[in-house]
């Protein structure tokens, strides 16, 4: 009997001991594919692919509830005010240029300009159909009103939308403000940006490993010849098995599209649209991209953020009233978009900021710390672009979303020639 049981319990150490070893090694292989990345990142992210996402969620959950909870009263350590890029210094040693990236999707033409018109490349890098762009002077939209504070006593710029970056045919494309969300905690903005979507183009980027399936033209970058256009890049959306919903891109079905889910659609000649499938959107081969995720968390300019049976529809892993980095992409009547970041937003107060922008409709982005990242850019003569992070706290390389990276991104490209480059050479 004592043999037997010794014969057991050999047999268990053999196989606890094998799957540590297997479990050291496939950790490892996962790091080395991922470098840069920080390691909770690497690992919980390697449990979701050994079909452990529910463990992930519970885990989240405790760390936002019990550890990582967020202060109460005081005020941010940073400033509303932002800098507009020009008088920032030459970029480091670690942004230097790629290697020329494939171009292979259709990527829209930058459009001519009658204001200021320097010299920009001509990116006709589309496969069928080319696309048309606008002609004549460029048109410039209205950003929105400024946003109310609801702390009692606001900071100075607080919820005032301040320009960034390059001019595009003689006119601001990029506008920033901060805001504190609610009352209680008081020491924490949500950073607002907003795009003019009639001097900018949208360009979907697939990560190099996610949405997980699809297609990979560029090896999750972004091609190095659209450097000199790039005004702004975004975190994409949640891992594909997360949206609950579908993906397409360039003919390709990787995931069936959900009806009713909320959905990013970009265009062949550089249009997003922001909309509920198959009530405002159905497929058309002026697409070139279908990006879903959840349920619009913002329809027709209200929040649909609600009861606790729809946590799903929030955050997918982790509970919608948690306080935690998101981020979310809304439209607003004009076209214009409106993508908000924060790391003390709940669901509840994600919307609201959306709304308070805006926003008629919205979709959650991704989430969590590391995979919330927005980020705006100005240029040097020669065309290269330096990075700026729209939150200082935001983490990882501020230029990820140039470079070769695992997840999609949204990018938004000069429409019409820069103008005003930054001084240095």
């Amino acid at each position: 009997m004592r043999k037997a049981i010794k014969r057991v319990a050999l047999l268990l150490a053999v196989v606890l001991l094998a799957l540590l070893v297997f479990v050291g090694w496939s950790l490892r292989s996962a790091m080395n594919q991922s470098p840069g990345s920080p390691i909770q990142v690497v690992a919980a992210t390697w449990m979701r692919d050994h079909h452990m996402g529910a463990l992930v969620a519970r885990m989240e959950d405790f760390y936002y509830q019990y550890i990582n909870t967020p202060e109460v009263g005081g005020k941010p350590n940073i400033s509303a005010s932002f800098d507009s890029g020009e008088s920032t210094p030459p970029p480091s040693p670690s942004a230097s240029p790629l290697p020329s990236q494939p171009s292979t999707s259709p990527i829209p033409t930058p459009k001519p300009a009658t204001a200021e018109p320097t010299t920009a490349p001509d990116f006709n890098l589309s496969q069928d159909p080319a696309p048309t762009g606008q002609t004549g002077t460029a048109t410039h939209l209205s950003p929105p009103s400024n946003l109310i504070s609801p702390a009692s006593i606001p900071e100075p710029l607080e919820g005032v939308w301040q320009a960034v970056g390059n001019k595009v045919a003689g006119q601001h494309a990029v506008y920033l403000t901060r805001v504190r969300t609610d009352d209680v905690h008081t020491s924490y903005y949500a950073t607002a940006m907003w795009l003019d979507t009639s001097l900018l183009n949208s360009m979907f980027v697939p990560g190099s490993e996610e949405p997980k399936g699809g297609p990979d033209p560029f090896n999750g970058a972004l091609p190095q010849e659209l450097w000199p256009l790039v005004m702004a890049n975004t975190n994409g959306a949640f891992r594909l098995e997360d949206t609950r919903a579908g993906y397409w891109y360039d003919g390709q079905l990787v995931q069936p599209l959900e009806k009713g889910r909320a959905s990013a659609v970009f265009y062949r000649d550089g249009r997003l649209f922001i909309g509920k499938w198959g009530r405002n959107l159905s497929l058309t081969p002026d697409m070139i991209a279908v990006r879903q995720n959840l349920d619009l968390i913002v329809d027709h300019g209200q929040s649909k953020v609600n009861g606790p049976e729809y946590n799903v529809n929030w955050g997918a892993t982790t509970d919608k009233e948690n306080l935690a980095w998101r981020a979310g992409f809304g439209q607003r009547t004009d076209g214009s978009l409106v993508y908000v970041i924060g790391q003390a937003l709940s669901a509840h107060t994600l919307a609201e900021t959306l709304v308070a922008a805006g926003a008629q409709r919205a979709m959650v982005l991704d989430m969590n710390e590391y995979w919330s990242a927005g980020f705006f850019f100005n240029h040097k003569r020669n065309g290269d672009p330096i990075c700026h992070k729209i939150d200082p706290d935001i983490s990882g390389a501020c230029d990820r979303f140039l470079r070769p990276f695992a997840r999609d991104s949204f990018q938004f490209l000069a429409a019409f020639p820069l103008t005003k480059r930054h001084p240095a050479s």
